[in-house]
């Protein structure tokens, strides 16, 4: 019998990869390798989904999500990164709705 864990696993994987693989300028890889990378996103899809949702999400949905965890996860990075000057500037940039 197939786990949990590595039903969400398989079923991210590939896209973990596919967004890694379209990084032209390999800022993804500059943060964690793959294998950390779908670690990362299983962890945080098995805390925040419930498995019902994650197996019943068309593949284009699932994408965006992972899409979206990640380019968030190297934005926080970023963000730790910033002396209190660029985040400063930074804040003064983000258009408020």
């Amino acid at each position: 019998m197939i786990s949990t864990k590595d039903i969400y696993q398989l079923r991210l994987k590939p896209f973990v990869e596919k967004e890694i693989s379209e990084d032209k300028d390999h800022v993804y890889l500059d943060k964690h390798n793959k294998k950390e990378w779908l670690s990362h996103i299983l962890a945080e899809m098995m805390e925040y989904l419930s498995f019902e949702p994650f197996i019943t999400m068309t593949d284009e949905e699932l994408r965006k999500l992972v899409g979206k965890r990640m380019a968030t996860e190297l934005v926080t990075g970023m963000l730790n990164d910033f002396s209190p000057e660029q985040m400063k500037i930074f804040n003064e940039c983000l258009v408020r709705r």
